[in-house]
This record gives C-alpha cells, structure tokens and sequence, in this order.
C-alpha cells in the first residue's frame, strides 16, 4: 500500500515541471539564459532611474480614491475606470505592507513591467527562434514608452504581462491541450479581464489565432472539432471566472453599467467614431516611436513588415498570429465603436516590437549563415542584441548624469506645496483645488498623514472658514476668481483680504477668509 501511494506522488508532476511545461516551451543553451538575464537586469535599472519621478495625476487619483479605502470599496466601486481592480488590489497590498512612498505605489507596475522582458522572450520562443526571441525581449526592455508606464502606477504593464503569458499559453495550446494548461489559460485570461476589461482586446486575437491554427492542423476533423470545442469551453469558462470576479461590482457596487456602458467605452455614432479614430491611430504611433530615433523607427518597422510577408519561413507556426489580432482589433473597433486612448495599445506595441525584433533577427540569421561559414556564426547575433543592450543602457546611464546640478521649480512643486501645507495647515483651513494639481498635492499630503478630507469637494461641500487655494499658473483656472466661480462659491469669500502664503515655480497657494 505505501509502495503503490509512492508511486502515485511520484508520478504527480512538481511545481517546477508544471511551470516549465507552462511557460518555458525549449531548453536553450545556458548562454542564451545568460543574455536573457542580463537584458532583464538592464531593464529593471533602467526603470528604477524613473520609479521616483513625480506623482501623476492618474496614479495619483487611483491611490487616493481606491488604494486608501477599505478593501471591500476596491473590490465593488467602479465609478471610474481608473480602478483596474487586481492591480489596485496589489497596490493596496503594497500601501499597506511598506507605506505610501511613490516607489510602493508603483511597485506592481514597475514588478509587472520587469517580468514583461523575460515574459516576451518565453511567448515568442513558442513561435520563434531564440536570437528571435533574445531580440524580442530586448526590445521590450528598451522601448521608452513601454519602460515609463512601468514607473506609473497603473495596470497597463500588468495587463502586457498577462497579455505576453497568454500568448506563450496559446503557444502550448495549439501543440498540446494538456489540462494544466487549459486551466492557466483560463486563469490567466480571467485575470487581464480583472485588470482592466479591454483585455478583450489581446485576448480575442489570441483566442482567435488557437482556434484557426486549430481547424487549419493536419490532422482528423473529429480530432479538429473536439480539440477546438475544449477550447471554447475554455474560453466558457473564463467568462464565468471574470463574472465572478466582477460579482462584488455588479450585486453590491457601482453596477454592470458602470463596467459595460461607461462613458469611456459608450459608442459613439459613425461619424464621430471616425472623426477621432485618425487623431487617436496618430497619437498612438507617436507615442510608440516615443524617443526612438528615425532610422531605427524605419529599421523597427521593416522587421515587423518582414515577420509578415515571411512568416512561414521566419516562424515555426503556419497562421501569423499578428494578422490575427489585428484583424480581430478592426473587428472589435468596428463593433464597439470607439476610438480608444493611446495608453490601450501599450501592450500592442509590445507585441509589434516582438514581431519587429524577429523579423530583423531572421534576416540577420541568414545572411550571416551564408557570409560566415565557421562553427561559431551562430552565437554573432545573440552577441550583437546584448552588445545593442549595454550600449543604449550605457548611453542612458551617462545622459542621466549630465543632467543639471541647478534645481527645476517645473519638478515636483506639488510636493513643495504639501510640505508647506503639512506645516501650516489649521484646523479652519480647507483647500480649494482643481485637477490635475488637486490629486497631486492630495496624494503628497496622505503621505505626510494628512487625509484627502481637507479638500473641497462638490459632491460633498461643506462650510470654509478659511481657504487655502491652490493654483497652477498653467491651468485655465490661474486666478482665485476662476477657481472660486468654479466651484459657485465665489460670494462666500472675502477677496479684499486674499493673501499670498506660497510659491514655487508654477504653484502658489493663496490664503482667503470667509466673510
């Protein structure tokens, strides 16, 4: 009897053979791992250089109205669109392990934003070479867009993760439909809907290139339907796991509309889907080529045109999977109509980047095959991504030490603001703000202990006694007047005796008695 139990847990496969059947598809030579971890480890130092820099108003307004609350609030309120509900979950966790710093804030991000490199190697491992891969990763670790949203605390580099997880589970999937990775697939999908919802986006183009990879496979039409109807009973069951996670909103929170119809993803009529869809396609691809210099903006793009027109050669999968999604993008559009923000596509450019990296590196391969004939040709291109790897991170080392030893006023003055604040705020004082700056220095303020309650807010207006008004001179509302008028409060004030108390480059805070 102990004899057969033994044999039963020995037959059992362990944590580390699950995980490797999962997301590791080939066993590469250990240089290569080499490589991988060293382009890892540029990326996460390159990010570190930015995990400090000031508090956005978007991440600011995530951590003051759902971070800080209780945690039931985070799970059941979706009354804006900010809370991508399982990263705002870990940055609570994060708030409340380590404290408020602006680094803790974005520590999931910035987690997220790291795993991406070696996540973006391990999917296109199951659909390229390694040099192809090694390329893919490196990209993703150098693209400046990509590396600020991982030191901004939002669910964007989370949702590229999972997004990267996904297609490295799809990899496996049209291979081999074990059960460990039909639940990983479900799981994991589940888990970007929980993100933040237009991970329809990823998740229908993958789900879309398994099923015709699937129906296209030279094998037995039973054999064909049956492996494609698992699957969507796969895709079933994710459905019903996002339901589940989203049943706290729907039963007991903001509501279904509040995820379905709000006033982000509400379509638009025809014409005006069109009118912004060009502005929106523009600012998206402009944000992609963010401080990537034009001829390796022509040299990115030739690669990934590359992956298409050659992908039977350049690949090791008959369907492109990069049609694939685009196609079901178009399609999404063309349904929803609406023409979403730049920052949706985050995960997009990191998928074209996959593309574009294993266009190149094919090419590269085979020229190089065919000039150098010698044993060692094989390991020219894994040498050149890493030499391209310490050279960008060399040259950003040195750009970021030669900046200027004289201090910035435009930097963080509302961070000045609410340490002056945190000295010589009264009890009779309320604060008059606007966004962006209202969030900012409300964020600075928590952190220093200060609550969010010592602002006006117009859902909940209470009576001044005092106001402490805060304004950017930037802002439309640069003047006490305007703010005031804003909030239809302007009666209520003495402006005759308005006083100057503060000021720091573009801030001032004006101190203004009740009558």
């Amino acid at each position: 009897m102990n004899n057969l139990h033994t044999q039963e847990q020995s037959s059992r496969p362990s944590i580390s053979t699950t995980f490797q059947h999962l997301f590791i598809g080939v066993k590469d030579s250990a240089y290569i791992y080499w490589i991988l971890g060293i382009t890892t480890l540029v990326g996460m130092l390159m990010r570190i250089w930015k995990i400090n820099e000031p508090i956005a108003y978007d991440e600011a307004y995530t951590f003051i109205y759902f971070a800080t609350r209780a945690f039931r609030h985070i799970l059941a309120d979706y009354s804006a669109p900010n809370n991508h509900i399982f990263h705002t979950i870990l940055v609570y966790l994060s708030h409340q392990l380590f404290g408020g710093h602006t680094w803790i804030v974005r520590l999931p991000a910035f987690i997220a934003g790291t795993l991406s490199i070696p996540a973006a190697y391990f999917a296109a491992r199951r659909l390229f070479s390694s040099h192809q891969s090694l390329a893919a990763a490196a990209l993703v670790s150098l693209t400046p867009w990509f590396i600020s949203y991982s030191t901004n605390g939002r669910g964007y580099t989370l949702l590229t993760l999972l997004a990267f997880l996904l297609a490295n589970l799809a990899g496996l999937l049209v291979q081999h439909q074990s059960r460990s990775a039909l639940t990983a697939f479900a799981v994991t999908a589940a888990l970007g809907f929980y993100t933040i919802p237009i991970f329809l986006y990823p998740m229908a183009g993958i789900c879309l290139w398994i099923l015709i990879t699937h129906m296209t496979a030279s094998e037995p039409r039973d054999q064909k339907l049956r492996r494609s109807l698992t699957f969507m009973g796969v895709c079933a069951l994710t459905g019903v796991l996002v339901l589940l996670l989203y049943s706290p909103v729907i039963l007991f929170g903001t509501g279904l509309d509040s995820i379905a119809s709000n006033e982000i993803v509400e379509s638009r009529d025809w014409a005006t889907f069109m009118e912004n869809l060009r502005p929106r396609a523009v600012n998206t691809w402009e944000s992609w080529m963010l401080n990537i210099a034009p001829p390796l903006q022509h040299l990115l793009l030739g690669g990934f045109l590359m992956s298409v027109f050659f992908y039977r050669k350049a690949s090791n999968q008959k369907i492109p999977l990069q049609i694939v999604m685009a196609f079901s993008i178009l399609f999404l559009l063309g349904v929803q109509r609406v023409a979403p923000f730049p920052r949706v596509w985050i995960y997009l450019e990191m998928f074209y980047m996959l593309f574009a990296g294993a266009g190149l590196v094919w090419l590269a391969d085979l020229v190089i095959h065919k000039l150098v004939r010698m044993d060692s040709a094989g390991k020219i291109v894994p040498v050149i991504i890493l030499l391209a790897v310490m050279i960008t991170f060399t040259s950003k080392y040195i750009s970021t030490q030669q900046g200027s030893g004289i201090a910035n006023r435009n930097i963080l003055p509302e961070q000045q603001a609410a340490g002056y604040l945190t000295s010589h705020l009264q009890a009779d004082d309320t604060i008059i703000s606007i966004a962006p700056v209202d969030l900012r220095t409300a964020y600075y303020l928590y952190i220093n202990g200060i609550p969010y309650d010592v602002f006006y807010q117009r859902d909940n207006p209470v009576k001044i006694r005092n106001a402490l008004v805060v304004l950017r001179t930037t802002s439309k509302y640069n003047t006490p007047e305007s703010l005031l008028d804003f909030y239809n409060i302007t009666s209520q004030f003495d402006l005759q005796a308005a006083r100057l108390v503060f000021e720091y480059g573009p801030l001032s805070i004006i101190s203004i008695p009740a009558k």
